[in-house]
């Protein structure tokens, strides 16, 4: 028998067990022999992890077991491959399905491969068993069928026997699959399984025609072959018999477009024969993709399509374009809007799938997506339309507007409803990025690869930073995005994802246009600080009572006294009562009023943090008595339950509450016209968000009877304008207390916007910087940092190796995630290699469930062990941090875990501990404290509650930003840099010579796409297209090197002339071209005579020459 060769090896009794009642069931039950396959496969499975990790987690599935990277990630894609099907095809007999037995032989052969790569990888001798498939050969009188029976469970072996074996495990290799399958293989293995997962039923009869079934080795006649006959490997028939999808499958180690040609041929075939032509998917097993015959390129496709999903494919061929784009008036009767759906119907009708729409906040994003969808559906373009945001805030928003203008379409939330409530056939459903994910990253999809036929995507540009992206790879449908973010600023990934050039979206319609136009209003600021805010605190200018409370807060156990506290300290450290006051009382009297001036408008103040804003309005309260008890302040944000009722009952016109103080929650998205307040008491530095923030004060608002300026006002600074009752909106007033404004006058594009990282994602690349830093000869050197260096090596290879490959998210990363699950890679780490470890890497890393607190201590102690490695030693403010916490947890010695670690706890609060900081000693400080964290509430060790004297500052002048823009130049260094893996500009950048096609593409680049030729003419200084490239990609640092140590080894320079040589590449680099006439007439060559330090000069011409000509074309040169 097949799996004879475990008989003798006595630590695998029960493997052998279950592998055998497989076998014995095959002949008359294979139902059973695949449950029986299944058994074996979770007992190897729950051993494995035993002989790796010492236990299992008794509580999940086989599935999980298989799919978390603790198992995944010691398999090539083979080899799980096999897995997955053993465990799938299992499943189907346990649940009572009918399995033929040419589909249990197949399980048992990829059982017999599990087992086989497994054991080579565990070192456990097997010798080199060869499946044979005769042996389940109809039994005869010589052959009887031998008795069998199969016993329910899938035990491990015991651990004593088989943890022998761990020191048998190479982690820097994978097991590996020993199966080459066949084209018939590849089929049952895999795609039978994938048309099962699609709600097919494979015919097991070949050449038989089945209405309503995945047929396969159909015959068809006309094939351009010598006999005119082919054979489809699978045409999928509708319930009336005729085809609508044939697919042809290729063998595991070809590349599926091998097949592509005979997909085509076969499907000529069909046409001629049925009069309709079918969908064509061709595979092999691991890659599948389709050909919809209506006008689009091949692509690729997560799965095959269902019966229905084929049915409204192939209707939509017979629809044509899309000819009336006119949206319906009830909807939006906006101009621009009518713009944008028309630009979005006549992209899609250039058989573009996805189209991007850029507008400023407040003039109707959601409108103008549900006035698209209205014209998609009345041309019958698309019937099932997905929704996404990343807020539930923002899909009720969403939920209530479609229910409201599309009143004929079903409606579900996702993201709201119970799994028993949702209607999965819903024409219109809205969901989160998070829920979303987890009905498609599951064992059970809830749907297929083309459920949806448009998908909406809002504030686009944030689901692209995070592994929600991969919602996109999964589902096949047509894409609209939607943002307000200023098409300058949309990051170039976003771009990307919807396959267009960066800064040219399908459509755009910007703010100021808006405002001029009346669709928006615009803003006055008015810029404040206090004294503290500004100045901080001064221990001197402080009165006797102050001092007394300065030196209760900020001096040390030795009684050691900060003289200052700066402004920028005192803002992030520091919840002062009487700053609060000020801000909350230049509000209420300076605050734009509606009922005639009786009553503050609709205000949002944007806090730091939760316990900011918990203060902001306790103070309130204690301010305003006459006003707390109704209701008038309330903090919303995500710490607040029921939040959403809050925003509700915000956005009613005159309902409480009136001032909104929020954290991040009303940032972005919400839609409150009545707004006529904002209030920075918070610091912002990115140009999106800060945009989107003064979005919630831009939408117009009718009969709001407010006390303002007019619109003169705020558009044209127009002072002279009275404060008087006007019926409508006018404007709104910004309260900056954080300097805000003065930040984007001195910093116009802000600072860089970065993927919101949590905290285990910050620790992963904390310990990639360390890594970095140790593996430094220097450091190499050091026992201690070395032993660090392999320990958060060997953390963050393991964090790596385990990502769980059957998330979406991680398979379409998953060339990175090979690369680095290879401890080899981490031998040494380049610079660029860190970089695209932190890029490609950190957003697979999932948060792990400790306590949040201890994360942040967790933190704090790295940051200080990076400084330790690098030298930069000076993190006093980091030891009173910490000691700070040790302060807070004497207090807790009732506690029985603090009380153990009294000891050290005061060891560390004294001055002493810190004297000699090793990278020991922080780690033992991290290790001691960390799990003691939870006992103290966040506000004890981030934020310092104080009530110091303080008083409003009117800063001076300074007028109020407007959205900026690039200039021309930097559009083109942005585009180069980050397109120069590209076309012509690698070729520039690698030193490959330039054609005449690659110069047009550079002129093409700088003189169409990203500006005039006259704006290339002025930033060029009159260099070719190909020197000026040059200037700003540079060159590519293993070519020059590479190309110089050609030049150095071929003839022997001396070191004056290397020097020579290194000066004439970073002349290149700065100035994109040298020529001859350079080293007489530029620095830094004219006072050096080169014809002193090259007797031959001949190299140094040819060295010149090389770099100078491949930058021009040939031809022209």
């Amino acid at each position: 028998m097949n799996f004879d060769f475990l008989k003798d090896i006595d630590d695998f009794k029960k493997l052998y067990s279950y592998c055998h009642q497989a076998e014995l069931a095959v002949y008359t039950a294979p139902s059973l022999s695949v449950v029986a396959s299944r058994n074996a496969l979770e007992s190897l499975v729950k051993s494995f992890y035993i002989i790796k990790y010492g236990n299992y987690p008794e509580n999940e599935s086989l599935y999980d077991l298989i799919t978390d990277g603790c198992f995944s990630s010691y398999l090539d894609d083979a080899l799980l491959s096999s897995v997955h099907f053993v465990r799938k095809i299992g499943n189907d007999g346990a649940h009572g399905e009918e399995v033929p037995k040419k589909s249990a032989i197949n399980v048992l052969r990829a059982l017999q491969d599990v087992i086989k790569g497994l054991f080579s990888f565990l070192k456990v001798d097997i010798g080199k068993p060869i499946f044979d498939k005769k042996i389940y050969d109809e039994p005869n009188n010589n052959n009887p069928i031998p008795p069998y029976s199969v016993v329910p469970g899938s035990e491990p072996e015991k651990p004593e026997e088989i943890e022998k074996y761990k020191n048998g495990i190479n982690a820097s290799v994978k097991a590996k699959s020993s199966l080459d399958f066949t084209e018939a293989e590849t089929r049952k293995t895999y795609i039978d399984i994938a048309l099962n997962d699609a709600g097919w039923k494979v015919c097991e009869t070949e050449g038989a025609i089945k209405a309503g079934m995945a047929c396969v080795e159909i015959k068809l006649q006309g094939m351009p072959n010598a006999e005119g006959v082919g054979y489809a490997d699978y045409v999928l028939f509708d319930d009336d018999g005729k085809p609508i999808a044939v697919i042809e499958a290729k063998k595991t180690s070809k590349d599926e477009i091998v097949g592509s040609q005979q997909a085509k041929l076969y499907a000529d075939c069909i046409e001629k024969i049925y009069g309709v032509r079918p969908v064509i998917f061709y595979t092999n097993g691991y890659i599948i993709k389709m050909v919809d015959c209506a006008g689009y390129p091949p692509r690729r496709v997560y799965g095959f399509y269902t019966k229905d999903e084929l049915h409204s494919l192939i209707v939509r061929r017979t629809l044509g374009n899309i000819t009336n784009t006119r949206i319906d008036p009830s909807i939006s009767d906006r101009y621009f809007i009518q713009n944008a759906c028309t630009a979005v119907c006549e992209s899609f009708n250039q058989k573009r799938r996805k189209a991007l729409v850029v507008m400023a906040t407040g003039t109707g994003k959601t409108r103008c997506a549900i006035s698209i969808v209205d014209v998609l559906q009345k041309c019958n373009w698309v019937k099932h339309v997905l929704f996404l945001a990343d807020r539930t805030a923002l899909i009720n928003q969403a939920k209530n507007a479609f229910s409201k203008h599309l009143p004929d379409s079903s409606i579900c939330v996702l993201s709201n409803e119970k799994e028993e409530s949702r209607d999965y056939n819903a024409r219109i459903m809205l969901s989160t990025y998070q829920t979303m994910i987890s009905l498609i990253d599951c064992e059970e999809k809830k749907f297929g690869v083309a459920k949806f036929d448009l998908i909406i995507v809002d504030e686009c540009h944030r689901s692209v930073y995070n592994k929600y992206g991969a919602i996109f790879n999964y589902f096949d449908s047509l894409l609209l995005g939607l943002t307000a973010t200023p098409r300058e600023q949309v990051d170039s990934s976003t771009y990307e994802l919807f396959n267009l050039p960066k800064g040219e979206p399908t459509f755009s319609y910007d703010y100021e246009t808006a405002v001029k136009e009346g669709f928006l209003v615009d803003f006055h600021a008015f810029e404040r600080t206090t004294k503290l805010l500004k100045s901080g605190l001064r221990y001197d200018e402080l009165t006797k009572e102050e001092q007394e409370q300065y030196e209760n807060l900020f001096a040390d156990k030795d009684g050691n006294l900060p003289k200052q506290i700066d402004g920028e300290e005192f803002r992030k450290r520091i919840m002062n009562i009487d700053t609060i006051d000020n801000v909350l009382q230049t509000l209420m009297n300076e605050g734009m009023r509606v009922n005639g001036g009786e009553k503050l408008g609709k205000t949002i103040i944007f806090a730091a943090n939760h316990f900011h804003a918990e203060k902001i309005v306790d103070r309130f309260n204690t301010l305003y008595p006459e006003l707390g008890g109704k209701g008038f302040c309330k903090l919303i944000d995500n710490y607040v339950n029921y939040a959403q009722t809050l925003i509700d009952d915000f956005s009613k016109k005159d309902v409480e509450p009136t001032i909104a103080v929020s954290v991040d929650m009303l940032d972005t998205g919400i839609d409150v016209p009545e707004v006529v307040n904002l209030v920075f008491f918070k610091r912002v530095f990115s140009k999106i968000k800060f945009w989107q923030m003064i979005g919630r004060g831009t939408r117009t608002c009718k009969e709001l009877n407010v006390y303002s300026p007019s619109k003169e006002y705020f558009e044209k600074n127009d002072d002279s304008s009275p404060v008087i009752s006007h019926q409508d909106k006018q404007g709104f007033y910004i309260f900056d207390f954080c300097d805000v404004f003065e930040f984007f006058r001195k910093n116009p594009d802000g600072r860089e916007a970065k993927t919101a990282l949590n905290l285990s994602q910050k620790i992963f690349e904390l310990k990639l910087d360390m890594i970095f830093e140790l593996q430094k000869a220097e450091h190499q050197g050091n026992a201690e940092h070395k032993a660090f260096y392999e320990k958060y090596k060997e953390e963050c290879f393991n964090k790596v190796k385990k990502l769980n490959r059957n998330l979406i998210n991680v398979k379409t990363s998953l060339r990175f995630v090979d690369k680095y699950s290879d401890i080899k890679a981490w031998d040494y780490i380049a610079l660029l290699e860190l970089k695209e470890m932190k890029k490609q890497l950190t957003p697979l890393i999932d948060a792990n469930s400790d306590e949040e607190e201890s994360k942040y201590f967790d933190l704090w102690i790295f940051n200080m062990e990076l400084e330790e490695i690098t030298g930069d030693k000076d993190y006093s403010k980091a030891i009173q941090k910490v000691t700070t916490i040790c302060d807070a947890l004497t207090e807790k010695f009732s506690i029985p875990e603090v009380a153990s670690k009294k000891d050290f706890i005061k060891e560390v609060m004294e001055t002493g501990f810190w004297e000699n900081v090793n990278l020991t000693k922080l780690e033992k400080v991290r290790n001691e404290l960390r799990e003691l964290i939870k006992f103290l509430g966040r506000e004890v060790w981030t934020i310092i509650e104080s009530n110091f004297q303080d008083s409003t500052i009117v800063k001076e002048g300074g007028s109020s930003p407007r959205p900026q823009f690039k200039n021309y130049k930097q559009r083109v260094i942005d585009y180069l840099c980050e397109n120069s893996w590209k076309g012509a500009i690698y070729k520039v950048k690698n030193l490959i010579q330039l054609n005449n096609d690659d110069i047009k593409e550079l002129e093409h680049i700088l003189c169409d796409e990203l500006g005039t030729k006259e704006d290339y003419d002025g930033i060029s200084n009159k260099m070719s297209f190909g020197v000026f490239v040059r200037s700003i990609v540079g060159i590519d640092k293993e070519k020059i090197m590479s190309l110089m140590s050609k030049y150095q080894s071929q003839y022997n320079f001396n070191s004056r002339q290397q020097e020579f040589i290194h000066q004439i590449v970073d002349f290149v680099l700065e100035n994109g071209d040298i020529v001859p006439d350079d080293l007489i007439n530029t620095e830094p060559f004219k006072h050096q005579e080169y014809s002193d330090i090259f007797e031959n000069t001949e190299p140094l011409y040819g060295f010149i020459n090389l770099l100078h000509s491949s930058v021009y074309a040939l031809a022209s040169f």
